[in-house]
Protein backbone atom coordinates (compact mmCIF):
# COMPACT_ATOMS: atom_id res chain seq x y z
CA UNK A 1 0.00 0.00 0.00
CA UNK A 2 1.78 3.06 -1.27
CA UNK A 3 1.85 6.00 1.35
CA UNK A 4 -0.65 9.21 1.25
CA UNK A 5 1.46 12.05 -0.61
CA UNK A 6 0.49 15.72 -0.58
CA UNK A 7 -1.10 16.98 -3.65
CA UNK A 8 0.75 19.32 -6.01
CA UNK A 9 -0.08 22.90 -7.49
CA UNK A 10 -0.25 22.02 -10.97
CA UNK A 11 2.39 23.63 -13.20
CA UNK A 12 1.55 26.49 -16.27
CA UNK A 13 0.92 24.32 -18.73
CA UNK A 14 1.24 26.32 -22.15
CA UNK A 15 -1.07 23.78 -24.72
CA UNK A 16 -4.00 24.94 -22.37
CA UNK A 17 -4.20 27.96 -24.90
CA UNK A 18 -5.57 25.30 -27.46
CA UNK A 19 -8.86 26.12 -25.50
CA UNK A 20 -10.44 29.83 -26.07
CA UNK A 21 -11.38 30.25 -22.29
CA UNK A 22 -8.10 29.64 -21.23
CA UNK A 23 -9.41 30.03 -17.24
CA UNK A 24 -9.96 25.91 -17.21
CA UNK A 25 -7.23 24.91 -18.98
CA UNK A 26 -4.29 25.17 -17.09
CA UNK A 27 -4.37 22.02 -15.60
CA UNK A 28 -5.27 19.69 -18.80
CA UNK A 29 -3.27 18.40 -21.25
CA UNK A 30 -2.58 18.88 -24.37
CA UNK A 31 -5.23 18.88 -26.93
CA UNK A 32 -5.45 20.20 -30.56
CA UNK A 33 -7.05 23.55 -30.86
CA UNK A 34 -10.65 23.79 -30.74
CA UNK A 35 -12.75 23.57 -33.96
CA UNK A 36 -14.77 27.01 -33.68
CA UNK A 37 -17.84 26.91 -35.68
CA UNK A 38 -18.47 30.41 -37.59
CA UNK A 39 -21.77 32.13 -37.45
CA UNK A 40 -23.80 32.55 -39.99
CA UNK A 41 -24.93 36.08 -41.02
CA UNK A 42 -28.33 36.48 -38.86
CA UNK A 43 -29.74 39.60 -37.28
CA UNK A 44 -28.43 40.37 -34.19
CA UNK A 45 -29.46 43.29 -32.69
CA UNK A 46 -26.72 45.78 -30.93
CA UNK A 47 -29.40 47.66 -28.93
CA UNK A 48 -33.31 47.66 -28.38
CA UNK A 49 -34.14 50.39 -31.30
CA UNK A 50 -32.19 48.55 -33.78
CA UNK A 51 -33.57 45.20 -33.78
CA UNK A 52 -36.99 46.32 -35.54
CA UNK A 53 -36.84 43.51 -38.66
CA UNK A 54 -37.38 45.00 -41.55
CA UNK A 55 -40.93 44.91 -43.11
CA UNK A 56 -41.61 42.44 -45.59
CA UNK A 57 -43.60 43.47 -48.87
CA UNK A 58 -47.19 43.90 -48.56
CA UNK A 59 -47.87 42.03 -44.84
CA UNK A 60 -51.53 41.98 -44.79
CA UNK A 61 -53.39 44.56 -42.43
CA UNK A 62 -54.23 42.69 -39.57
CA UNK A 63 -56.30 44.83 -36.85
CA UNK A 64 -55.57 44.41 -33.61
CA UNK A 65 -58.24 44.36 -30.39
CA UNK A 66 -57.66 47.38 -27.66
CA UNK A 67 -55.95 44.57 -25.44
CA UNK A 68 -53.38 43.75 -28.01
CA UNK A 69 -52.53 47.16 -28.81
CA UNK A 70 -52.43 47.97 -25.05
CA UNK A 71 -49.86 45.18 -24.72
CA UNK A 72 -47.85 45.91 -27.37
CA UNK A 73 -47.75 49.45 -26.60
CA UNK A 74 -46.78 48.66 -22.97
CA UNK A 75 -43.86 46.04 -24.32
CA UNK A 76 -42.37 49.05 -26.22
CA UNK A 77 -42.45 51.32 -23.22
CA UNK A 78 -40.96 48.69 -21.11
CA UNK A 79 -38.24 48.01 -23.32
CA UNK A 80 -37.60 51.98 -23.94
CA UNK A 81 -37.14 51.50 -20.01
CA UNK A 82 -34.86 48.51 -20.02
CA UNK A 83 -37.56 46.01 -18.54
CA UNK A 84 -37.11 43.55 -21.10
CA UNK A 85 -38.39 41.49 -19.25
CA UNK A 86 -42.10 42.89 -19.79
CA UNK A 87 -41.17 43.50 -23.26
CA UNK A 88 -40.53 39.88 -23.88
CA UNK A 89 -43.33 38.36 -21.92
CA UNK A 90 -45.69 40.50 -23.63
CA UNK A 91 -44.67 39.89 -27.25
CA UNK A 92 -45.00 36.17 -26.70
CA UNK A 93 -48.23 36.29 -25.46
CA UNK A 94 -49.24 38.29 -27.96
CA UNK A 95 -47.76 36.13 -30.76
CA UNK A 96 -49.21 33.05 -29.74
CA UNK A 97 -52.65 34.73 -29.61
CA UNK A 98 -52.44 37.44 -32.53
CA UNK A 99 -50.68 34.51 -35.00
CA UNK A 100 -49.19 37.71 -36.28
CA UNK A 101 -46.35 37.05 -38.28
CA UNK A 102 -44.67 40.68 -37.52
CA UNK A 103 -45.28 39.87 -33.53
CA UNK A 104 -43.57 36.71 -34.28
CA UNK A 105 -40.88 37.89 -35.45
CA UNK A 106 -40.38 40.68 -32.96
CA UNK A 107 -40.86 38.25 -30.09
CA UNK A 108 -38.10 36.28 -31.50
CA UNK A 109 -35.74 38.96 -32.06
CA UNK A 110 -36.14 40.43 -28.45
CA UNK A 111 -35.71 37.09 -27.44
CA UNK A 112 -31.98 36.64 -29.06
CA UNK A 113 -31.42 40.25 -27.83
CA UNK A 114 -31.77 38.97 -24.20
CA UNK A 115 -30.40 35.52 -25.13
CA UNK A 116 -33.34 33.84 -23.94
CA UNK A 117 -32.74 30.52 -25.70
CA UNK A 118 -35.97 29.08 -24.66
CA UNK A 119 -38.39 32.14 -25.37
CA UNK A 120 -36.61 32.30 -29.02
CA UNK A 121 -37.02 28.78 -30.02
CA UNK A 122 -41.06 28.91 -28.95
CA UNK A 123 -40.87 32.27 -30.73
CA UNK A 124 -39.28 31.45 -33.72
CA UNK A 125 -41.32 27.97 -33.86
CA UNK A 126 -44.57 29.52 -33.79
CA UNK A 127 -42.93 32.31 -36.58
CA UNK A 128 -42.16 29.83 -38.71
CA UNK A 129 -45.51 27.93 -38.47
CA UNK A 130 -47.13 31.22 -39.20
CA UNK A 131 -45.34 32.12 -42.18
CA UNK A 132 -43.60 28.49 -43.62
CA UNK A 133 -42.43 30.24 -46.58
CA UNK A 134 -40.29 33.17 -44.86
CA UNK A 135 -36.82 32.55 -44.97
CA UNK A 136 -35.57 34.33 -42.03
CA UNK A 137 -38.23 32.59 -39.92
CA UNK A 138 -36.73 29.51 -41.09
CA UNK A 139 -32.95 31.10 -40.54
CA UNK A 140 -34.01 31.95 -36.85
CA UNK A 141 -35.88 28.92 -36.23
CA UNK A 142 -32.65 27.09 -37.38
CA UNK A 143 -30.46 28.98 -35.21
CA UNK A 144 -32.90 28.53 -32.28
CA UNK A 145 -32.93 24.52 -32.48
CA UNK A 146 -29.17 24.60 -33.07
CA UNK A 147 -28.71 26.85 -29.37
CA UNK A 148 -31.53 24.46 -27.88
CA UNK A 149 -29.46 21.43 -28.82
CA UNK A 150 -32.22 20.28 -30.78
CA UNK A 151 -29.80 19.09 -33.87
CA UNK A 152 -31.66 16.75 -35.97
CA UNK A 153 -34.59 19.26 -36.33
CA UNK A 154 -31.81 22.07 -36.72
CA UNK A 155 -30.64 19.93 -40.15
CA UNK A 156 -33.87 19.54 -40.96
CA UNK A 157 -34.46 23.27 -41.09
CA UNK A 158 -31.04 24.13 -42.95
CA UNK A 159 -31.87 21.55 -45.55
CA UNK A 160 -34.88 23.15 -46.42
CA UNK A 161 -32.89 26.69 -46.44
CA UNK A 162 -30.66 24.88 -48.70
CA UNK A 163 -32.89 23.05 -50.99
CA UNK A 164 -33.81 27.07 -51.71
CA UNK A 165 -30.63 28.45 -51.82
CA UNK A 166 -30.26 30.35 -48.87
CA UNK A 167 -27.24 30.33 -46.55
CA UNK A 168 -27.99 26.92 -44.10
CA UNK A 169 -26.11 25.85 -40.60
CA UNK A 170 -24.58 22.57 -41.70
CA UNK A 171 -21.18 23.45 -40.51
CA UNK A 172 -22.46 24.95 -36.99
CA UNK A 173 -24.75 22.30 -36.55
CA UNK A 174 -21.73 19.77 -37.09
CA UNK A 175 -19.52 21.65 -34.76
CA UNK A 176 -22.20 21.62 -32.05
CA UNK A 177 -22.11 17.51 -32.39
CA UNK A 178 -19.11 17.53 -30.10
CA UNK A 179 -21.62 17.11 -27.02
CA UNK A 180 -23.94 14.89 -28.49
CA UNK A 181 -24.43 11.17 -27.93
CA UNK A 182 -22.72 8.62 -30.42
CA UNK A 183 -25.77 7.83 -31.90
CA UNK A 184 -27.08 10.98 -32.12
CA UNK A 185 -23.92 11.67 -34.04
CA UNK A 186 -23.97 9.01 -35.95
CA UNK A 187 -27.46 9.89 -37.18
CA UNK A 188 -26.53 13.26 -38.23
CA UNK A 189 -23.29 12.11 -40.38
CA UNK A 190 -25.95 9.40 -42.65
CA UNK A 191 -28.16 12.57 -43.18
CA UNK A 192 -24.93 14.78 -44.13
CA UNK A 193 -23.51 11.96 -46.48
CA UNK A 194 -26.97 11.69 -47.63
CA UNK A 195 -27.04 15.39 -48.74
CA UNK A 196 -23.45 15.41 -49.84
CA UNK A 197 -24.97 12.78 -52.43
CA UNK A 198 -27.04 15.34 -53.90
CA UNK A 199 -24.39 18.25 -53.81
CA UNK A 200 -20.82 16.69 -53.84
CA UNK A 201 -19.12 19.99 -53.92
CA UNK A 202 -20.95 21.61 -51.31
CA UNK A 203 -17.71 23.34 -48.96
CA UNK A 204 -20.16 23.61 -45.96
CA UNK A 205 -21.58 20.18 -45.83
CA UNK A 206 -18.05 18.55 -46.63
CA UNK A 207 -16.55 20.86 -43.57
CA UNK A 208 -19.56 19.45 -41.42
CA UNK A 209 -18.95 15.78 -42.44
CA UNK A 210 -15.66 15.99 -41.88
CA UNK A 211 -16.47 17.64 -38.11
CA UNK A 212 -18.54 14.93 -37.14
CA UNK A 213 -16.07 12.06 -38.42
CA UNK A 214 -13.06 14.16 -36.26
CA UNK A 215 -15.72 13.63 -33.34
CA UNK A 216 -15.60 10.18 -33.95
CA UNK A 217 -12.59 10.04 -33.97
CA UNK A 218 -11.88 8.80 -37.79
CA UNK A 219 -9.60 11.25 -38.72
CA UNK A 220 -7.65 10.23 -41.65
CA UNK A 221 -11.40 10.01 -43.66
CA UNK A 222 -11.93 13.14 -41.97
CA UNK A 223 -8.91 14.83 -42.84
CA UNK A 224 -10.03 13.98 -46.40
CA UNK A 225 -13.09 15.60 -46.37
CA UNK A 226 -11.16 18.62 -44.70
CA UNK A 227 -8.88 18.26 -48.02
CA UNK A 228 -11.66 18.22 -50.31
CA UNK A 229 -13.75 21.31 -49.18
CA UNK A 230 -10.06 23.28 -49.11
CA UNK A 231 -10.24 22.43 -52.79
CA UNK A 232 -13.72 23.51 -53.30
CA UNK A 233 -12.51 27.03 -51.78
CA UNK A 234 -9.14 28.26 -50.87
CA UNK A 235 -10.53 30.66 -48.75
CA UNK A 236 -12.75 28.86 -46.51
CA UNK A 237 -11.57 29.61 -42.93
CA UNK A 238 -13.57 26.58 -41.63
CA UNK A 239 -11.76 24.05 -43.85
CA UNK A 240 -8.77 25.49 -43.39
CA UNK A 241 -9.42 25.16 -39.56
CA UNK A 242 -10.83 21.77 -39.68
CA UNK A 243 -7.72 20.46 -41.45
CA UNK A 244 -5.05 22.23 -39.41
CA UNK A 245 -6.68 20.30 -36.31
CA UNK A 246 -7.05 17.16 -37.57
CA UNK A 247 -3.30 17.19 -38.54
CA UNK A 248 -1.95 18.49 -35.36
CA UNK A 249 -4.10 15.42 -33.68
CA UNK A 250 -2.35 13.03 -36.10
CA UNK A 251 0.53 14.61 -34.60
CA UNK A 252 2.01 16.08 -37.64
CA UNK A 253 2.31 19.50 -36.36
CA UNK A 254 4.08 20.91 -38.53
CA UNK A 255 1.73 20.55 -41.74
CA UNK A 256 -0.68 21.55 -39.47
CA UNK A 257 1.43 25.21 -38.88
CA UNK A 258 2.09 25.42 -42.35
CA UNK A 259 -1.56 24.50 -43.76
CA UNK A 260 -2.72 27.98 -41.31
CA UNK A 261 0.56 29.83 -43.06
CA UNK A 262 -0.84 28.80 -46.72
CA UNK A 263 -4.55 29.98 -45.40
CA UNK A 264 -3.69 33.32 -43.77
CA UNK A 265 -1.87 34.16 -47.36
CA UNK A 266 -5.68 34.42 -48.55
CA UNK A 267 -6.41 35.34 -45.66
CA UNK A 268 -4.20 37.80 -43.84
CA UNK A 269 -6.64 39.56 -41.45
CA UNK A 270 -8.68 36.56 -40.35
CA UNK A 271 -8.25 36.81 -36.52
CA UNK A 272 -9.75 32.95 -36.08
CA UNK A 273 -6.94 32.10 -38.07
CA UNK A 274 -4.54 34.23 -36.76
CA UNK A 275 -5.32 33.16 -33.13
CA UNK A 276 -5.38 29.53 -34.35
CA UNK A 277 -1.46 29.86 -35.82
CA UNK A 278 -0.45 31.43 -32.71
CA UNK A 279 -2.16 28.47 -30.71
CA UNK A 280 0.17 26.60 -32.84
CA UNK A 281 3.22 28.14 -32.46
CA UNK A 282 2.55 27.81 -28.41
CA UNK A 283 4.19 24.10 -29.06
CA UNK A 284 7.16 24.81 -30.99
CA UNK A 285 8.14 28.64 -31.01
CA UNK A 286 6.89 30.68 -28.03
CA UNK A 287 8.32 33.73 -29.30
CA UNK A 288 7.17 33.99 -32.59
CA UNK A 289 3.58 32.67 -30.62
CA UNK A 290 4.20 35.67 -28.66
CA UNK A 291 4.80 38.32 -31.49
CA UNK A 292 1.39 36.49 -33.50
CA UNK A 293 -0.81 36.91 -30.40
CA UNK A 294 0.62 40.78 -30.29
CA UNK A 295 -0.38 41.48 -33.68
CA UNK A 296 -4.04 39.85 -33.15
CA UNK A 297 -3.90 42.03 -29.49
CA UNK A 298 -3.36 45.23 -31.92
CA UNK A 299 -6.26 44.17 -33.96
CA UNK A 300 -8.25 43.56 -31.52
CA UNK A 301 -6.98 45.10 -27.87
CA UNK A 302 -10.60 44.76 -25.67
CA UNK A 303 -10.60 41.20 -26.61
CA UNK A 304 -10.48 39.44 -23.60
CA UNK A 305 -9.48 35.91 -24.84
CA UNK A 306 -6.21 37.13 -26.98
CA UNK A 307 -5.30 39.44 -23.60
CA UNK A 308 -5.29 36.32 -21.50
CA UNK A 309 -3.53 34.25 -24.17
CA UNK A 310 -0.51 36.84 -24.86
CA UNK A 311 -0.07 37.31 -20.84
CA UNK A 312 0.40 33.42 -20.62
CA UNK A 313 2.54 33.17 -23.76
CA UNK A 314 4.62 35.90 -22.09
CA UNK A 315 4.98 34.66 -18.74
CA UNK A 316 5.92 31.31 -19.73
CA UNK A 317 9.12 32.99 -21.68
CA UNK A 318 9.65 35.26 -18.40
CA UNK A 319 8.82 38.51 -20.39
CA UNK A 320 6.93 39.91 -17.04
CA UNK A 321 6.90 43.16 -17.73
CA UNK A 322 4.36 42.62 -21.28
CA UNK A 323 2.64 39.64 -19.06
CA UNK A 324 1.88 42.42 -16.13
CA UNK A 325 1.04 44.57 -18.49
CA UNK A 326 -1.93 42.28 -20.39
CA UNK A 327 -2.56 40.98 -16.78
CA UNK A 328 -3.69 44.20 -15.39
CA UNK A 329 -5.42 45.24 -18.49
CA UNK A 330 -7.80 43.05 -18.07
CA UNK A 331 -8.72 43.64 -14.57
CA UNK A 332 -8.95 47.30 -16.39
CA UNK A 333 -11.75 45.53 -18.56
CA UNK A 334 -13.29 43.38 -16.02
CA UNK A 335 -12.74 40.86 -17.81
CA UNK A 336 -11.26 37.54 -16.99
CA UNK A 337 -10.56 38.87 -13.45
CA UNK A 338 -9.85 35.78 -11.21
CA UNK A 339 -7.48 34.55 -14.48
CA UNK A 340 -5.75 37.46 -14.37
CA UNK A 341 -5.18 37.87 -10.25
CA UNK A 342 -4.08 34.25 -10.28
CA UNK A 343 -1.19 34.69 -12.73
CA UNK A 344 -0.03 38.06 -11.25
CA UNK A 345 0.11 36.07 -7.89
CA UNK A 346 2.62 33.11 -9.44
CA UNK A 347 4.37 36.07 -11.39
CA UNK A 348 4.59 37.96 -7.50
CA UNK A 349 5.34 34.11 -6.35
CA UNK A 350 8.27 33.51 -8.42
CA UNK A 351 10.25 36.50 -7.96
CA UNK A 352 9.72 36.01 -4.35
CA UNK A 353 7.10 39.01 -3.55
CA UNK A 354 4.92 37.28 -1.00
CA UNK A 355 2.50 39.29 0.37
CA UNK A 356 1.63 40.75 -3.02
CA UNK A 357 1.07 37.19 -4.11
CA UNK A 358 -1.46 36.02 -1.46
CA UNK A 359 -3.33 39.56 -2.44
CA UNK A 360 -3.49 38.44 -5.65
CA UNK A 361 -4.47 34.68 -4.62
CA UNK A 362 -7.44 35.99 -2.21
CA UNK A 363 -8.91 37.46 -5.12
CA UNK A 364 -8.99 34.40 -7.09
CA UNK A 365 -13.28 32.99 -7.14
CA UNK A 366 -14.76 29.93 -7.53
CA UNK A 367 -13.49 28.31 -10.98
CA UNK A 368 -10.81 26.96 -13.30
CA UNK A 369 -7.80 28.42 -11.01
CA UNK A 370 -9.34 28.24 -7.14
CA UNK A 371 -7.69 25.02 -6.24
CA UNK A 372 -4.55 25.76 -7.41
CA UNK A 373 -4.94 29.28 -5.92
CA UNK A 374 -6.14 27.77 -2.57
CA UNK A 375 -3.04 24.97 -2.70
CA UNK A 376 -0.51 27.92 -3.35
CA UNK A 377 -2.03 30.51 -0.65
CA UNK A 378 -1.41 27.32 2.00
CA UNK A 379 2.21 26.72 0.72
CA UNK A 380 3.24 30.68 1.30
CA UNK A 381 1.62 30.63 4.41
CA UNK A 382 3.15 27.11 5.59
CA UNK A 383 6.72 28.56 4.09
CA UNK A 384 6.68 31.25 6.20
CA UNK A 385 6.13 29.25 9.38
CA UNK A 386 2.64 30.69 9.57
CA UNK A 387 0.40 27.92 10.17
CA UNK A 388 -2.69 29.62 12.27
CA UNK A 389 -3.19 32.26 8.95
CA UNK A 390 -3.59 28.79 6.83
CA UNK A 391 -6.32 27.89 9.39
CA UNK A 392 -7.95 31.56 9.80
CA UNK A 393 -8.13 31.13 5.41
CA UNK A 394 -9.23 28.07 5.44
CA UNK A 395 -11.76 28.38 8.40
CA UNK A 396 -13.08 31.55 5.63
CA UNK A 397 -13.30 29.17 3.29
CA UNK A 398 -15.47 26.33 5.15
CA UNK A 399 -17.82 28.90 6.05
CA UNK A 400 -18.63 30.58 2.87
CA UNK A 401 -18.50 27.22 0.91
CA UNK A 402 -19.93 24.44 3.44
CA UNK A 403 -20.86 22.13 0.73
CA UNK A 404 -17.17 21.57 -0.02
CA UNK A 405 -15.79 21.89 3.41
CA UNK A 406 -14.92 18.15 3.38
CA UNK A 407 -12.51 18.59 0.41
CA UNK A 408 -11.21 22.03 2.36
CA UNK A 409 -10.44 19.52 5.49
CA UNK A 410 -8.20 17.38 2.79
CA UNK A 411 -6.45 20.16 1.23
CA UNK A 412 -5.49 21.78 4.54
CA UNK A 413 -3.86 18.38 5.84
CA UNK A 414 -2.07 17.73 3.09
CA UNK A 415 -0.27 20.93 3.74
CA UNK A 416 0.32 20.29 7.19
CA UNK A 417 1.90 16.86 6.48
CA UNK A 418 3.69 17.96 3.39
CA UNK A 419 5.11 21.02 5.87
CA UNK A 420 5.75 18.48 8.96
CA UNK A 421 2.89 19.64 11.04
CA UNK A 422 1.44 16.64 12.09
CA UNK A 423 -0.06 17.34 14.98
CA UNK A 424 -2.05 20.18 13.65
CA UNK A 425 -3.33 17.67 10.87
CA UNK A 426 -4.13 15.38 13.23
CA UNK A 427 -6.27 17.82 15.17
CA UNK A 428 -7.75 19.19 11.48
CA UNK A 429 -8.80 15.88 11.27
CA UNK A 430 -10.27 15.39 14.25
CA UNK A 431 -12.26 18.20 13.74
CA UNK A 432 -13.27 17.52 10.53
CA UNK A 433 -14.47 14.21 11.48
CA UNK A 434 -16.59 15.74 14.41
CA UNK A 435 -18.51 17.43 11.37
CA UNK A 436 -18.46 14.80 9.03
CA UNK A 437 -18.39 11.84 11.02
CA UNK A 438 -19.26 9.32 7.82
CA UNK A 439 -16.74 11.30 5.70
CA UNK A 440 -14.79 8.15 3.94
CA UNK A 441 -12.06 10.53 2.74
CA UNK A 442 -11.56 12.22 6.11
CA UNK A 443 -11.50 9.04 7.58
CA UNK A 444 -8.91 7.12 5.22
CA UNK A 445 -6.92 10.05 5.37
CA UNK A 446 -6.94 9.95 9.53
CA UNK A 447 -6.34 6.23 9.15
CA UNK A 448 -3.53 6.61 7.18
CA UNK A 449 -1.97 9.15 9.60
CA UNK A 450 -2.38 6.94 12.43
CA UNK A 451 -0.60 3.78 10.89
CA UNK A 452 2.31 6.66 9.88
CA UNK A 453 2.52 7.35 13.65
CA UNK A 454 2.45 3.44 14.60
CA UNK A 455 -0.58 3.41 16.18
CA UNK A 456 -2.02 0.46 13.83
CA UNK A 457 -4.84 0.01 16.12
CA UNK A 458 -6.03 3.35 15.62
CA UNK A 459 -5.79 3.34 12.15
CA UNK A 460 -7.82 0.11 12.16
CA UNK A 461 -10.57 0.97 13.83
CA UNK A 462 -10.99 4.12 11.31
CA UNK A 463 -10.65 1.87 8.13
CA UNK A 464 -13.26 -0.73 9.96
CA UNK A 465 -15.59 2.20 10.54
CA UNK A 466 -16.00 3.19 6.99
CA UNK A 467 -16.17 -0.49 6.04
CA UNK A 468 -19.73 -0.84 8.40
CA UNK A 469 -20.92 1.79 6.13
CA UNK A 470 -19.18 1.12 2.91
CA UNK A 471 -18.16 -2.68 2.98
CA UNK A 472 -17.10 -2.08 -0.91
CA UNK A 473 -14.61 0.41 -0.49
CA UNK A 474 -11.31 -0.60 -1.71
CA UNK A 475 -9.22 1.40 -0.69
CA UNK A 476 -10.13 0.54 2.85
CA UNK A 477 -10.16 -2.73 2.64
CA UNK A 478 -6.85 -3.10 0.93
CA UNK A 479 -5.37 -0.39 3.76
CA UNK A 480 -6.66 -2.74 6.65
CA UNK A 481 -5.57 -5.17 5.08
CA UNK A 482 -1.96 -4.04 4.79
CA UNK A 483 -1.63 -2.57 8.16
CA UNK A 484 -2.31 -6.15 9.34
CA UNK A 485 -0.05 -7.37 7.55
CA UNK A 486 2.51 -4.82 8.15
CA UNK A 487 2.04 -5.97 11.63
CA UNK A 488 1.26 -9.08 11.58
CA UNK A 489 -1.75 -9.55 12.23
CA UNK A 490 -4.40 -11.83 11.91
CA UNK A 491 -2.57 -12.55 8.09
CA UNK A 492 -5.28 -14.58 6.72
CA UNK A 493 -7.55 -12.38 7.89
CA UNK A 494 -5.55 -9.45 5.66
CA UNK A 495 -5.43 -11.67 2.84
CA UNK A 496 -8.84 -12.20 2.44
CA UNK A 497 -9.48 -8.38 2.90
CA UNK A 498 -6.48 -7.30 0.00
CA UNK A 499 -7.65 -10.57 -2.56
CA UNK A 500 -11.70 -8.57 -2.03
CA UNK A 501 -10.32 -5.33 -2.67
CA UNK A 502 -7.86 -6.83 -5.57
CA UNK A 503 -10.71 -8.15 -7.42
CA UNK A 504 -12.53 -4.90 -7.23
CA UNK A 505 -10.01 -2.86 -8.44
CA UNK A 506 -7.69 -5.09 -10.27
CA UNK A 507 -5.22 -3.24 -11.90
CA UNK A 508 -4.71 -1.20 -8.80
CA UNK A 509 -0.43 -1.25 -7.93
CA UNK A 510 -0.89 -0.47 -4.52
CA UNK A 511 -3.00 -3.50 -4.22
CA UNK A 512 -1.05 -6.10 -5.77
CA UNK A 513 1.95 -4.47 -3.71
CA UNK A 514 -0.45 -5.35 -0.74
CA UNK A 515 -1.31 -9.01 -1.73
CA UNK A 516 2.65 -9.68 -2.67
CA UNK A 517 3.04 -8.46 0.87
CA UNK A 518 0.54 -10.54 2.58
CA UNK A 519 1.30 -13.30 0.57
CA UNK A 520 5.62 -13.27 1.81
CA UNK A 521 4.12 -12.48 5.45
CA UNK A 522 2.45 -16.13 5.56
CA UNK A 523 5.78 -17.34 4.05
CA UNK A 524 4.94 -17.53 0.73
CA UNK A 525 8.02 -15.09 -1.12
CA UNK A 526 7.13 -17.44 -4.71
CA UNK A 527 3.50 -17.01 -4.48
CA UNK A 528 3.99 -13.27 -3.94
CA UNK A 529 6.95 -12.46 -6.47
CA UNK A 530 4.54 -11.69 -9.72
CA UNK A 531 2.62 -9.72 -8.01
CA UNK A 532 5.22 -7.14 -6.73
CA UNK A 533 6.56 -7.46 -9.78
CA UNK A 534 3.67 -6.43 -11.46
CA UNK A 535 3.07 -3.74 -9.24
CA UNK A 536 6.86 -2.72 -9.58
CA UNK A 537 6.07 -2.25 -13.57
CA UNK A 538 2.98 0.00 -13.11
CA UNK A 539 4.12 1.99 -10.48
CA UNK A 540 7.78 2.10 -9.16
CA UNK A 541 7.36 3.16 -6.08
CA UNK A 542 9.99 3.26 -3.08
CA UNK A 543 7.48 1.45 -1.00
CA UNK A 544 6.74 -1.18 -3.51
CA UNK A 545 10.85 -1.54 -4.18
CA UNK A 546 11.23 -2.44 -1.18
CA UNK A 547 8.80 -5.32 -0.44
CA UNK A 548 10.42 -6.55 -3.92
CA UNK A 549 13.85 -6.38 -3.24
CA UNK A 550 13.08 -7.67 -0.08
CA UNK A 551 11.22 -11.20 -1.35
CA UNK A 552 13.79 -11.31 -4.04
CA UNK A 553 16.62 -10.87 -1.54
CA UNK A 554 14.81 -13.87 0.15
CA UNK A 555 14.76 -15.82 -2.82
CA UNK A 556 18.68 -15.53 -3.43
CA UNK A 557 18.07 -12.88 -6.18
CA UNK A 558 20.33 -10.60 -4.45
CA UNK A 559 22.11 -8.65 -7.52
CA UNK A 560 18.46 -8.34 -9.00
CA UNK A 561 17.49 -7.10 -5.16
CA UNK A 562 20.07 -4.67 -5.14
CA UNK A 563 18.90 -3.37 -8.77
CA UNK A 564 14.85 -2.78 -7.49
CA UNK A 565 16.58 -0.82 -4.77
CA UNK A 566 18.86 1.15 -6.70
CA UNK A 567 15.53 1.74 -8.89
CA UNK A 568 13.77 2.63 -6.18
CA UNK A 569 16.27 5.18 -4.66
CA UNK A 570 16.30 6.82 -8.12
CA UNK A 571 12.82 7.53 -7.66
CA UNK A 572 12.78 8.61 -4.33
CA UNK A 573 16.19 9.75 -3.06
CA UNK A 574 14.75 10.17 0.77
CA UNK A 575 13.13 7.29 1.19
CA UNK A 576 14.28 5.91 4.64
CA UNK A 577 12.21 2.30 4.01
CA UNK A 578 14.64 0.89 1.45
CA UNK A 579 18.22 1.66 3.38
CA UNK A 580 15.91 0.35 6.64
CA UNK A 581 15.17 -2.92 4.41
CA UNK A 582 18.73 -3.55 3.38
CA UNK A 583 19.96 -2.97 7.12
CA UNK A 584 17.30 -5.29 8.17
CA UNK A 585 18.74 -7.97 5.58
CA UNK A 586 22.24 -7.56 5.80
CA UNK A 587 22.29 -6.49 2.53
CA UNK A 588 24.51 -3.40 2.73
CA UNK A 589 28.16 -3.57 2.12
Amino acid sequence: MTSMTSMKSPALIIAALACLGLVACAQQPAQAPEFEPEPEPLHTPGTWEAEAPSPKAEAPERPFSSETLYALLAAELAGSRQRFDIALANYVQQAHQTRDPQVAARATHIARFLNAEKEALDAALLWVDIAPDDTEAQINAALALLQNGRLQEAFAMSRKLHAQGEPALFQNIAASAADASDIQRETLLKAYKELLNEDPDHQELLVGTGLLLQQQGELEIALEYAKRASQRSARSTGAALLESNILYQLGRHDEAIKRIETALEYQPESLRLGLQYARLLTQSDLEKSQAQFERLVNKAPNDPDLRLSLGIVAMERGDLDTARTSFEVLLDLGQHISPAHYYLAQMAERQEQLDQAVLHYLQVQPGGDFLSATMSLLDIFMRQKDPQSADEHMGRLRNRFPEQAPGLYLLHVRSLMAHNYPARAEALLDQALSDHPDNSDLRYSRAILHERNDRPDDAQRDLRHILTYDPNNASALNALGYIMANNNQNLEEAEQLIRKALALVPDEPAIMDSMGWVLYRQGHPEAALPYLQNAMALYPDQEIAAHLGEVLWVLGEHEKAREVWERGLEEDPDSRLIPDTKRRLGATP
